[in-house]
């Protein structure tokens, strides 16, 4: 049973409800399904316990991924890098590392509140499984993310050596990196090349 994390009240989640809500929860029927076909798969080829130990090892990973993307429970300022570079070892755990993706952090010395560095966690985990997703599609290769500060702003960056489409449709999943990046007085940018992917974004270290 998962436990040491508290419900967002309604009031700090309000913009983001509808949207962030329907998109988590299309990611984790999805993931979650993909642990069932491997189940399924086993069964149909009377390879059951190995198969097994893989779902569960699997399920584990991706529990201790979404757990990692719950709101702290503290109100206290914590620090920016550590938060994101857990939850970056708990995605590389759930689903990088069988794709022979490697998953680097680099990170300023940044102390935020809770609740905005609960938000620019879910901006990076999204980035990276876009990355992930649309960078690198079913080829392996890298994925880096940086958080550095500059003077009273704070950038964070994901980048890929993969080959995404140009101007391809803005996704659900850059939408919502745009609402939450609003919600913390930020903005969003992306850029798309032959040789990789760069999504930026920027707010501010102290909100007026």
């Amino acid at each position: 049973m998962l436990t040491g994390r508290a419900n967002p009240s309604s009031a700090s989640c309000q913009p983001l409800a509808s949207h962030l809500i329907e998109e988590i929860s299309h990611r984790v029927i999805n993931e979650y399904g993909e642990a069932i076909a491997i189940l399924s798969l086993a069964a149909s080829v009377g390879e059951a316990a190995p198969a097994l130990r893989r779902a569960a090892d699997r399920l584990l990973t991706m529990a201790e991924a979404h757990q990692s993307l719950l709101v702290p429970i503290t109100e206290e300022y914590i620090d920016l890098g550590d938060h994101v570079g857990k939850l970056c070892h708990s995605l590389s755990r759930a689903s990088l590392d069988e794709r022979s993706i490697q998953l680097t952090v680099a990170t300023d010395e940044i102390r935020l509140d809770a609740a905005r560095c609960w938000r620019v966690g879910l901006i990076v985990s999204e980035l990276v499984r876009n990355a992930a997703r649309h960078g690198l599609g079913d080829s392996h290769g890298s994925i880096r993310v940086s958080l550095n500060r500059s003077g009273n702003s704070v950038w964070c960056v994901v980048c890929d050596d993969g080959c995404a489409a140009y101007h391809r449709p803005e996704e659900g999943g850059r939408r919502l990196v745009r609402a939450l990046t609003a919600e913390i007085g930020g903005s969003a940018q992306w850029k798309f090349t032959p040789r990789g992917s760069v999504a930026g974004v920027c707010f501010p270290l102290i909100t007026s």
